[in-house]
């Protein structure tokens, strides 16, 4: 089962929101949010199969990860919940919306839309790829070496959470990078459905992110008619960090 934390308490009273990273993230990603909105309602962070402290396994298909997810809500016996994804987990979130809509009672889609995307990290996934940790003695070192593919220090460090001390004191890569590169190509894709969701949903995007064009909204609004969007302009790709205090407030006027 998938690793997660719970932040505040489980009760009958408020629905918990559960919350799903992206592509290399995991459940840290999201530890100032959810420490915030723990006052307003509990929230359930997962690792994503094959990221964090979840399970290495086979596969990255999207129902897969759905059917991940409904495990870990059947394990804490909730039948419904509020739902959000940032990237791949907003996939998985939109999906399991489509699939099995009785279990939601909201949908937060964080910068990415049901579509197919150009595979722009394969580069990246070989520079990641062909790191020799094992030569590394210190976090800089792998800065440095990932710095010529990834110029941007907010991105780099983004990817190194993900780096991990081995019991040999070696350099290690937490999340199944292998797995993750073999079917990287299927997680740039949307599985197509003839299934539409009407339910409440929210679509958050940043201004200054390229995932969700006009193109891409139009294609959401076919799966999600009654959608709601909002544009954080001074965002890029991770509106929940690099605007943290505007997302929150859309998050809280959303659910309340």
């Amino acid at each position: 089962m998938l690793n997660y934390r719970i932040h505040g308490e489980l009760n009958s009273d408020t629905l918990p929101l559960v919350v799903q990273h992206g592509l290399f993230g995991s459940l840290d990603n999201w530890n100032t949010f959810a420490s915030k909105q723990k006052a307003e309602r509990p929230v359930i962070a997962i690792d994503m199969r094959n990221h964090g402290d979840s399970p290495h396994v086979k596969g990255m298909a999207y129902s897969t990860m759905a059917d991940d997810v409904l495990e870990v809500l059947d394990h804490l016996e909730l039948p419904v919940v509020d739902l959000m994804g940032h990237s791949m987990g907003g996939k998985v979130a939109m999906l399991l919306a489509l699939n099995h809509p009785q279990r939601l009672n909201h949908l937060i889609i964080v910068d990415i839309v049901p579509v197919n995307y150009p595979p722009k990290f394969n580069a990246l996934l070989k520079a990641m790829l062909s790191m020799p940790l094992t030569d590394f003695k210190s976090r800089r070192e792998a800065d440095n070496w990932l710095a010529p593919a990834v110029n941007n220090a907010f991105e780099r460090a983004f990817l190194l959470k993900n780096l991990a001390w081995d019991d040999n004191k070696k350099l290690m890569w937490q999340c199944n990078l292998e797995e993750i590169a073999r079917h990287y190509l299927s997680i740039t894709h949307f599985p197509a459905s003839e299934l539409s969701h009407s339910g409440n949903t929210l679509f958050i995007s940043g201004g200054q992110s390229d995932y969700v064009t006009s193109e891409g909204w139009q294609a959401a609004l076919k799966y999600f008619p009654a959608a709601q969007h909002v544009r954080i302009e001074e965002a890029g790709h991770l509106p929940h960090v690099q605007t943290a205090a505007v997302f929150t407030g859309h998050i809280n006027d959303f659910l309340n």
